[in-house]
């Protein structure tokens, strides 16, 4: 059966491009995806705006790679879709403790993605001779949450992560780009309403409320992102009195659209315990490699990693 909208011919498989894609999908484990077709992403103009305000702090990537997010097709030329797909993660009870945001206590989710996204891909290749693919998880300068939106996956809230009808915020998004052309979904209108929750959740006033966030103030930037041996009083404050030692989920924890079925949520975002600060600053470079493999928590590195225990102790002195 001919593919009207590639050219592709499916080898032994009745279904219609979109009826495959949603059922191959379900079978590697993304049972939320949605299509846009690849073009221009919208609200670039206003993401440069964010970047020459400052408001970045030392996100130099995001600058040096800016002009690459304006469309999709400048990182893989023969995109035509873009399959994004959303997974849920288990909401912190207690957002205020512990030391470590959720994402931070499971397996690392660019790994997860990057793994479910692939086998979707190889997956399709079987009934689509000829497709081409690239995996994007947040690496990558893309607009991902524009194009979740676009795909039809939730709306932006107002701290600035997208939020799921069926997960909420505390979801992570991945896109498949794809050299076929497959049928948009629709998007969604936000649902926000009134609902500040998010906005007053923020211990440090990061958040505009507009969608954008002042990195100079997130303790996620802080604690992962913040290069610099040592802290500046001021964010030597900030992150010590929360205790971040890596991220902050605060405005994600309080929305009231999380509501994932603990069913969806992959098992290998279940959270183990975090450590003590104590153990943490006992640990050396091996026990810091030993403890979080397969964790978001390497990047940060064992240095950093003490630098942000060590600002909650300067903090009630």
């Amino acid at each position: 059966m001919k593919q009207a909208h590639t050219g592709f011919f499916l080898q032994s498989n009745s279904l219609q491009p979109s009826a495959l894609l949603r059922n191959s999908a379900r079978d590697v484990g993304l049972p939320s995806i949605g299509v846009a077709a690849a073009g221009p992403a919208e609200r670039a103009d206003i993401f440069e705006a964010w970047l020459e305000s400052g408001r970045a702090a030392g996100l130099d990537y995001l600058r040096r790679h800016a002009a690459l997010r304006r469309d999709p097709r400048a990182l893989f030329p023969p995109a035509r879709s873009l399959v994004v797909a959303a997974l849920p993660y288990p909401v912190n009870p207690d957002p205020g403790a512990g030391g470590f945001a959720m994402l931070a206590r499971g397996r690392d989710y660019h790994l997860l993605l990057r793994d479910r996204l692939g086998a979707l891909a190889r997956r399709l290749a079987v009934d689509m001779p000829g497709l081409r693919w690239r995996v994007c998880v947040d690496s990558a300068p893309l607009a991902e949450r524009g194009w979740a939106v676009r795909a039809g996956l939730g709306w932006i809230g107002r701290q600035g992560q997208l939020v799921h009808p069926e997960y909420g915020a505390a979801v992570v998004l991945g896109t498949l780009l794809l050299n076929v052309e497959l049928p948009a979904d629709t998007s969604l209108v936000s649902r926000c309403g009134d609902c500040r929750r998010c906005l007053d959740a923020c211990p440090t006033g990061a958040l505009a409320g507009d969608g954008t966030l002042d990195c100079r103030r997130c303790l996620s930037y802080l604690s992962i992102e913040h290069k610099a041996a040592d802290f500046e009083p001021a964010d030597a404050a900030r992150v010590g009195a929360r205790q971040a030692w890596f991220g902050c989920d605060r405005c994600t924890a309080v929305c009231p659209w999380n509501r994932a079925p603990p069913e969806a949520i992959p098992a290998e975002f279940l959270p183990s315990p975090p450590p003590s600060a104590a153990a943490l600053l006992e640990l050396d470079e091996s026990g810091f490699a030993a403890r979080f493999a397969g964790t978001t928590v390497l990047r940060t590195g064992l240095a950093r990693l003490r630098r942000n225990v060590r600002a909650g102790s300067i903090s009630k002195e």
